[in-house]
């Protein structure tokens, strides 16, 4: 079995990293989405606040398998959604939620994209750290690998893509009161912030960009904050597009930082123009977005704005020292 490519007119490839066809298709959740329960809706495998009566956040999507033994272990493999580079392989489950996951960084599209593979039975021993993968290239086996106990019936891949905050994580964390061990550096769940895999997909198919800097422009600015510090954050020095009128040669005093949905770091504007503010402002934020309170960016405190635990936690890895 093996990935299913997506038709599109874009100047990259993009596959499905499951052997489902369910989706390209154009069939509904039920059809490729594994839910967390028996009693559970389909739309509980989706993206978003979609756990816990929307209490809780999924950074990806969880896809089922197409098939599985009688005992319910999935046969299902995993392949390369995009070409790229394997930038971090966990082969020990206790260590993290995502059991055992590849990592793989876009190098080639502007600004670099990750997508996880995560739970899975085994990883291809073909698969080593630093190879660059093909488009649908195979990566493993769909398994139920985590942390926690997955029951082997609910076995399923979960996917996401999005952007790395930075490359200075170990510093942050370095500072954080955490009593267990970084065993995955960079690649930390704190240091990825996903967007949704089924709305780029369906805009790929639907020709609506030709890159994944397109893509990002068409996602809506649900933040702007303004930072004040002279620091220049680690994701401009490894994405540069996502910057407006930044030279490496200037000092700046300050950074506008736009955000999308759920956070996802969209636009950073430098200024050298001095401050009279020592902690960031918000400049604007679209309350509509306050229906997704299982991810806030913004808490309102004696009628004013202020950024949530959370925002603080992004901008604290996005300009680390």
């Amino acid at each position: 079995m093996l990935g299913v490519p997506i038709r599109g007119n874009q100047s990259f490839q993009l596959s499905w990293p499951t052997p489902n066809k369910a989706f390209i298709s154009g069939l509904g959740y039920h059809a490729f989405l594994e839910k967390t329960g028996p009693g559970k809706d389909f739309s509980s495998g989706a993206f978003g606040c979609v756990r816990n009566n929307g209490n809780k956040f999924h950074e990806g999507i969880d896809l089922s398998p197409v098939k599985s033994t009688k005992e319910g272990k999935p046969i299902d493999n995993v392949y390369a959604a995009m070409p790229g580079v394997v930038s971090h392989i966990n082969y020990k489950a206790s260590t993290s939620a995502y059991g055992r996951y590849v990592v793989l960084e876009h190098n080639s599209f502007h600004p670099v994209l990750y997508s996880l593979y995560g739970h899975l039975d085994s990883i291809h021993p073909s698969v080593k750290l630093g190879d660059t993968i093909q488009v649908a290239g195979k990566l493993g086996q769909m398994g139920n690998t985590a942390s926690f106990k997955i029951p082997l019936n609910r076995s399923h891949l979960h996917f996401e893509i999005g952007i790395r905050l930075s490359n200075k994580f170990q510093n942050w964390y370095d500072r954080q009161p955490f009593t267990t061990q970084n065993h995955h550096g960079n690649f930390n769940g704190y240091n990825l912030v996903g967007f949704d895999p089924l709305h780029f997909y369906s805009s790929y198919q639907s020709l609506k960009f030709k890159s994944p800097q397109q893509y990002l422009n068409t996602l809506p600015v649900v933040l702007k904050i303004l930072v004040p510090t002279n620091i220049t954050p680690d994701i401009v020095l490894r994405n540069p597009s996502l910057a407006s009128n930044y030279s490496p040669s200037i000092k700046y005093s300050s950074w506008e930082c736009w955000f999308g949905p759920y956070g996802i770091p969209l636009r950073f504007i430098p200024s050298e123009k001095r401050l009279t503010v020592s902690t960031p402002k918000i400049l604007s934020f679209d309350t509509s977005t306050e229906r997704n309170l299982c991810r806030s960016l913004v808490l309102e405190s004696k009628n004013r704005l202020q950024p949530s635990n959370l925002l603080n936690t992004f901008l604290e890895i996005l300009f680390v020292r």
